[in-house]
């Protein structure tokens, strides 16, 4: 009777445990390290640390203040569904591991996003849309090529990268992705590193 009574108990407190989170199949935030105002930075080492402050940089260069983000960095693109970046609600994920264009551009465009929600109003979307010849902003059954928000986002992270690497959506020639940057952020994109 004594083992069964120590059985059923030895269960209350693992489930106990589990349910309060200490579950081994919980894993342990990484260490954060903030970088910015308001800008926390989640499994990064130091050149992951450093690219972010680049991003910020670029974007604070352009008159653009990025807003309150999370930036997580993972090993692999499971932390991305399965992309290269997300961003949602403030949190920005990043699954390239190596720091190359890839994750400068995967940076800025994923930043692109938190600062469009911030800082673009209804009139611009419908305006920006309009102007690149889209119908939906964000709609998740449209494909990524026709949202208005990844057109956006592609934009900014042209205008405010090293322009390497083409932007992934149709009519990106300079003078399109210029008046489509004005319309967004009122400003000029940066020059061409080539030419600074």
């Amino acid at each position: 009777m004594g083992t069964a009574i120590a059985s059923r108990l030895l269960i209350l407190v693992l489930a106990a445990a589990t349910m309060a989170g200490g579950g081994d199949h919980v894993k342990p935030e990484p260490a954060s390290i903030v970088v910015g105002d308001g800008i926390w930075v989640f499994g990064a080492d130091t050149e992951h640390e450093r690219l972010v402050r680049w991003a910020i940089g670029r974007y604070e260069h352009a008159g653009l203040k990025v807003p309150p983000i999370d930036v997580h960095f993972h090993a692999d693109t499971s932390g991305c569904y399965g992309h290269l970046g997300s961003e949602l609600g403030g949190r920005v994920d990043i699954c390239v591991v190596i720091v190359s264009e890839i994750a400068r551009d995967a940076l800025l465009h994923e930043m692109g996003h938190a600062w469009v929600t911030e800082n673009v109003s209804a009139t611009v979307r419908e305006r920006f849309m309009a102007m690149r010849g889209l119908t939906a902003w964000n709609d998740q059954r449209v494909i990524w090529d026709d949202r208005g928000f990844e057109h956006a986002a592609e934009t900014l992270a042209w205008a405010l990268g090293h322009r390497y690497i083409a932007p992934g959506i149709p009519d990106h020639g300079r003078v399109q992705l210029t008046a489509a940057f004005e319309l967004l952020t009122g400003g000029l994109p940066l020059p061409h590193p080539g030419n600074v």
